[in-house]
């Protein structure tokens, strides 16, 4: 990757972030005049590829949303990694974008949730001898379990979808933990 894609992704990056930044300013809240705010990490395991044996690594990544109505939230998430298994140096990806968010629970200790991710991103595997960088989707399907104190523990199989990064389109399967709270660190919501 060269100079002037590495500034644009940077740049890509900074405004994603304001953008979200500008969101969440603004004094959002659930019907009831709560601010409900939920955010954590995961770790995501790749599956992709345009080859025969295909792609398979490593990716962790933060995620952190605000509920505008109910169920659904907006938020923003990066991810990074080493799509394929190995040194990251010679095999790595990054992306990161906006999120909208669906979640509820069930039974009281079961959640189920979808969300899309759509952002900018760019890899790179000397392995395969691809890279390149454009624009990204990512939706994801899942199901979980409440925890105490508002954490969450959630599996979510998705599927990466990158047009413009030949060899780093392909399915993704994500462990989250994270926290659903009226303001962090506060009040913790288990529903």
């Amino acid at each position: 990757m060269n100079y002037a894609q590495k500034l644009s992704v940077c740049l890509l990056s900074i405004i994603l972030s304001l953008v979200s930044v500008l969101a969440f300013a603004e004094s959002y809240s659930t019907t009831d005049n709560r601010t409900i705010i939920r955010s954590g990490f995961q770790v995501q395991r790749f599956k992709g590829g345009n080859t025969d044996s295909g792609t398979q690594g490593l990716m962790v990544g933060y995620r952190s949303s605000r509920y505008l109505y109910k169920g659904f939230s907006l938020g923003i998430e990066a991810v990074a990694g080493a799509p394929q298994d190995g040194s990251i140096v010679d095999n790595n990806v990054f992306y990161t974008g906006l999120t909208l968010g669906w979640d509820q629970s069930f039974l009281k200790i079961l959640t189920y949730e979808f969300d899309v991710l759509v952002g900018y991103g760019y890899g790179k595997s000397d392995n395969l001898g691809v890279s390149g960088d454009g624009f990204t989707i990512q939706p994801q399907v899942g199901l979980g379990f409440v925890l105490v104190n508002g954490y969450r523990l959630s599996f979510l199989p998705g599927y990466l979808y990158m047009p413009r990064t030949n060899g780093f389109s392909g399915f993704t399967f994500s462990l989250r933990l994270d926290r659903k709270a009226e303001s962090l660190p506060g009040k913790a919501v288990n529903d």
